[in-house]
């Protein structure tokens, strides 16, 4: 594969996250006390929060079109790869978006976040079938009007990440040193680090997974995962959220608990599988996005 082989280049700064909230360290609360720094985060299965459980319940909606990437085949020239305390960041530059598929409008591709759990747990944000998968990413984009974002104009893309045996990519970066640090790199196509079949998905409205967890996102998951080594999963684990060089916190568990998805409606695509309430697990197809993003933002301990 072609863009296997290219270079990724790292160039190093500081980047101070601006978030106040946490996933359970000892020195903040974790998602279950969101709701009393933010009333918006409260549990409520009339408010459709996220992220959910895809399951039985999803109803198939052949009239649902397709997904249009626009400038998805472009290589930009950087893109920078950060962390931020709670998660991993990938900002991408402008020009690519997406529409089709359920979405109300065309939507311009923001960012990409990642959800992982430990060494023993899993910790994607949504489940399949009550499967939680290794990761999780989130493509994050935004409805502009008048070349403004607005904030009740959100759209998510998640995809699922699996593990397999063999090892893809042995070349890791020293570069990263600890929360707070990011890095450029050189990235592929957008469309070369999406999952295969992105005809099978599922659509909901739903809410941000983290504060302030407003109810104003338009949400589509994919069926088929992305593939990863074992290695690689691993190295997640090397990620910090402290810049003390006496104490390190790993971050593990960064994810949501699944909400109740009561009370609204989860449509899968033409193509996409209806479960049954004994559902297997899906079965994934290789895909290399972090592949090509783990080296730069994994090595950060």
């Amino acid at each position: 594969n072609l863009h296997l082989r290219r270079l990724i280049t790292c160039s190093l700064f500081p980047l101070v996250s601006s978030a106040d909230y946490c996933y359970g360290e000892d020195y903040c609360t974790d998602p279950y006390e969101w709701s009393k720094t933010y009333f918006s985060c409260t549990p409520d299965y009339t408010k459709h929060h996220s992220p959910i459980d895809i399951s039985a319940r999803v109803m198939k909606n052949d009239s649902l079109p397709p997904l249009i990437f626009t400038g998805f085949h472009v290589v930009q020239s950087s893109w920078l790869v950060a962390n931020t305390r709670d998660t991993v960041v990938v900002e991408v530059q402008k020009g690519m978006k997406v529409s089709g598929g359920g979405l109300r409008n065309e939507y311009q591709i923001v960012e990409m976040r990642f959800h992982w759990g430990s060494r023993t747990t899993n910790g994607s944000e949504h489940t399949f079938n009550k499967r939680r998968f290794p990761m999780e990413v989130h493509t994050r984009t935004h409805m502009y009007v008048h070349s403004l974002p607005l904030t009740s104009g959100l759209a998510k893309l998640g995809v699922f990440i699996d593990v397999t045996p063999s090892s893809l990519l042995a070349v890791y970066s020293e570069s990263l040193k600890g929360a707070g640090q990011s890095v450029n790199v050189t990235p592929p196509a957008l469309l070369d680090l999406m999952p295969n079949y992105t005809n099978r998905f599922y659509c909901y409205s739903g809410s941000q997974t983290a504060p302030p967890c407003f109810p104003t996102v338009q949400w589509i998951v994919f069926e088929k995962p992305i593939f990863i080594s074992q290695k690689q999963a691993s190295k997640k684990m090397t990620i910090n959220v402290r810049r003390s060089q006496s104490q390190v916190t790993l971050l593990v568990e960064n994810y949501r608990h699944v909400q109740s998805s009561a009370m609204r409606s989860v449509f899968a695509s033409p193509d996409a599988a209806v479960l049954k309430s004994q559902g297997a697990s899906p079965v994934g197809v290789f895909g290399t996005i972090l592949i090509l993003l783990l080296p730069c933002m994994l090595r950060m301990a």
